[in-house]
């Protein structure tokens, strides 16, 4: 509890990162790490008897202050970062001649500072603030070589220089460590959420080429078909029964075409929006009446045999106008892939949980070696017995659905003997 209570201080200090970038991130780090150093050298400044760094220091720490708040709470960061880079570099060389110069500990802080620039500038200044720390420390250990007098001996003693000089040390690696490992974690952050981008990317490609290859090759196909049919219509003069028979061709074709697009306008609604549906207790059978009654139109047309046997007085948790859509794409595979003189039942399993409906039939079934493609974007058009297109869109459809509604969809089918699909909603009430 405390340690997830300090994680969202240290996250509230340093900046959201949909808000904040990676590099402002790691600047507001810096200088709350570099606020709490400025806190350490000032009491360290006193007891080695050096009122005026502590004074410095105390006005440095004032000024950092400043720096953080002008890049975290008013988006400067380039202009608080050159103001922290110029300001700590003229810090240190003026400390390097009151601290004992090359003989004490200011040089591993130019090697912090620079560290610490590097890790938030702009990649364009990398070779500047590098060349600039060099010629900066070279300059004061050579003006050092040759005008020793101007260096201050600031320690007391041999044990208050390697105190000063091993702390400082330490110092060192821990900013240089906590910069680089929250560098590196926040790497790894952004690459995993750069990867998952392209994933999402991708498959949303895959679905743009989906789409497209549907509506340039199978929705332009039935449209064809209408324009042939209403052409032949108008030009020939057709005895009753050819006409009659043309017609229920074109009936057939527009009621394909119909249901194609309603669900090629489902199914694109969801990639682009999402699934957002209302969910409540609805009676399954009021739900499917109309539905049915179309689709068994539809069978007795072509010759096939519908049974109906649902539980009355049922309620399952779904929502009605999608549960309706499944059911009626499985309904019409079921009708399309049934030959004349077939049967197709439609019937349910209830338990204490669920309600499982079964829609079998005893049509073409479905080839072993496509079973497992049948939900996925990889099953390509079929026909079915009465040439009928398909788009293979419906059945993938139907799963992404059914998920969407807590529920669950599976088949069992051979091929040549046919196929039963279950589809499994949760109960919402139920009267015995």
């Amino acid at each position: 509890m405390i340690k997830k209570r300090i994680s969202g201080i240290w996250n509230y200090l340093i900046g959201d990162a949909p808000q904040f970038s990676l590099q402002s991130r790691i600047y507001h780090s810096i200088c709350i790490i570099t606020i709490l150093v400025i806190f350490y050298t000032i009491p360290f400044s006193l007891l080695n008897n050096l009122p005026w760094l502590a004074l410095l220091s105390s006005g440095l720490l004032c000024l950092q202050i400043f720096l953080y708040y002008l890049s975290r709470y008013r988006n400067w960061l380039n202009t608080s970062m050159i103001i922290y880079a110029v300001i700590f570099n003229i810090f240190f060389a003026v400390s390097y001649y009151f601290s004992s110069g090359i003989q004490g500990s200011v040089l591993f802080s130019f090697i912090t500072v620079h560290f610490l620039i590097i890790a938030t500038a702009q990649k364009k200044h990398y070779w500047l603030w590098t060349l600039g720390n060099i010629i900066l420390v070279i300059s004061l250990i050579v003006y050092e070589y040759y005008h020793p007098e101007f260096i201050i001996d600031s320690y007391n003693d041999r044990v208050t220089r390697f105190i000063d000089i091993t702390s400082t040390y330490i110092v060192t690696i821990l900013l240089i460590f906590a910069c680089l490992t929250y560098i590196i974690n926040n790497y790894n952050v952004e690459k995993r959420i750069a990867d998952n981008s392209l994933s999402k990317l991708q498959q949303l490609n895959e679905e743009k080429n989906k789409l497209l290859s549907i509506v340039s090759h199978d929705f332009n196909s039935p449209l064809s078909n209408i324009q042939t049919y209403l052409d032949i219509l108008e030009r020939t003069d057709l005895n009753p029964e050819s006409r009659k028979e043309l017609e229920k061709e074109l009936r057939q074709v527009t009621n394909d075409t119909q249901h194609f697009l309603n669900n090629l306008l489902l199914w694109t609604k969801k990639q682009m929006e999402g699934f957002d549906f209302s969910i409540a207790a609805i009676d399954i059978n009021k739900c499917l009446y109309g539905t049915v009654e179309i689709c068994r139109n539809l069978a007795v047309n072509k010759g096939i045999s519908f049974e109906y046997e649902i539980h009355q007085d049922t309620f399952i948790k779904t929502n009605n106008d999608i549960y309706q859509l499944i059911v009626r794409n499985l309904l019409n595979n079921a009708i399309k892939f049934t030959p004349s003189g077939g049967n197709i039942t439609i019937s349910s399993v209830l338990d204490k949980q669920f309600l499982t409906l079964q829609i079998r039939d005893n049509g073409k079934g479905i080839p072993q070696n496509k079973q497992n493609q049948i939900f996925t974007s990889t099953v390509k058009s079929t026909f079915g017995t009465n040439n009928e297109k398909g788009t293979g869109l419906g059945l993938r459809m139907c799963k992404e659905f059914t998920e969407a509604l807590n529920g669950k969809i599976w088949f069992k089918s051979e091929d040549g003997k046919g196929t039963t699909f279950f589809l499994q909603m949760p109960l919402g009430y139920h009267f015995e």
